[in-house]
C-alpha cells in the first residue's frame, strides 16, 4: 500500500506513484476496518517493485503498480494458507503507464 493508517496518524504519505489511483486511505476503508469487514496490511515499495518485475518476466504481462502491491502481499500471504486454498487477484489497470516510473527504481 502506498500509505497506512496507524493509531490515527498518517505514516509515509508520499506514494511511489504520485498519480496513483489507489484509494489507500479513506473513510470507507476506516469504516470497514472498524466494523471488522476488512483487514489491511502493507508492503514496501521495493516489494511492490519486485513483484512488478517478477510478474512482467514470468507471465509476460506488465501489472499496474497498484496491482503490484497486491501481488507482493500475496507472496507473504500464500505460505500461511492451508493447502488447496485458491486465491484470485484482479489485475486491474495498465502497467504500461508505470514503466517509466518503475524503470527509475529498477536496474533495467
Amino acid at each position: 500500500m502506498c500509505c497506512r493508517m496507524m493509531m490515527d496518524k498518517l505514516l509515509n504519505p508520499t506514494p511511489l506513484v504520485l498519480g496513483s489511483h489507489y484509494p489507500g486511505v479513506g473513510p470507507e476503508h476506516s469504516f470497514l476496518k472498524d466494523i471488522g469487514r476488512a483487514e489491511y496490511d502493507s508492503v514496501t515499495d521495493q516489494e511492490a517493485l519486485d513483484a512488478f518485475k517478477r510478474v512482467s518476466r514470468l507471465e509476460g504481462i506488465i501489472p499496474a503498480l497498484e496491482t503490484s502491491h497486491a501481488l507482493a502481499y500475496l507472496e507473504k500471504l500464500c505460505p500461511t494458507l492451508p493447502d488447496g486454498v485458491r486465491v484470485v487477484v484482479n489485475c486491474s489497470g495498465r502497467g504500461d503507464k508505470d514503466v517509466h516510473t518503475a524503470s527509475k527504481y529498477l536496474d533495467v
